[in-house]
């Protein structure tokens, strides 16, 4: 079914998860920007690192796109994976130390509420691969690609690993629920 709302032609009511997972590329989006304006304010010393961080923003927005347009699976797939090669990129970016590879979590997450019961496969492959991406990259990420003053970098981990957190709260309230058999 498609919502013909002018301006939505092509929406899909049908795919809740699509429009959660859209939903999701689209708040991470919209936070791109406004990602460095924090770090300026609490890890000065990374600030000019922290600008890289925006670079993957139009990975969000196709993602958004997808959902839009009625391409669900795509939507939610790359939901998934450009949250994952976005955490990855901005780890090595911003070193070990900036607690970035706590957005990983949030990508379990989305790996394990993004898929139906008949894609159950391709979820328990990718919340596997991206564990396993947990565990070998944990405590092995160098240092960031600028010198970061230490108190920034307690700064920026706390900043990173707030920020996960708040993005797997936003996820477990903007997923739908499964409805209860009767």
């Amino acid at each position: 079914m498609f919502i013909n709302k002018p301006g939505q032609e092509g929406v899909r009511r049908d795919d809740p998860l699509g429009g959660a997972a859209g939903a999701t590329a689209l708040v991470l989006a919209l936070n791109k920007p406004v990602y460095p304006l924090y770090v300026w304010f609490l890890a000065e010393s990374a600030f000019h690192l922290s600008l890289l961080t925006a670079l993957t923003m139009p990975l969000y927005l196709a993602v958004w796109h997808l959902s839009r347009i009625g391409k669900g699976r795509a939507a939610r797939l790359g939901m998934v994976i450009v949250g994952v090669v976005d955490t990855l990129a901005i780890a090595f970016v911003l070193g070990g130390e900036s607690e970035t590879l706590a957005f990983l979590f949030a990508c379990l997450m989305l790996a394990g509420l993004s898929f139906y019961r008949t894609e159950v496969w391709l979820s328990r492959g990718l919340v596997a691969a991206i564990f396993v991406l947990f565990v070998v990259l944990e405590g092995r990420i160098g240092a960031p690609l600028m010198p970061v003053a230490a108190n920034d970098m307690r700064s920026l981990a706390f900043l990173n690993v707030t920020g996960a957190a708040a993005l797997a709260a936003f996820i477990m309230l903007r997923f739908p629920r499964a409805e209860r058999p009767e």
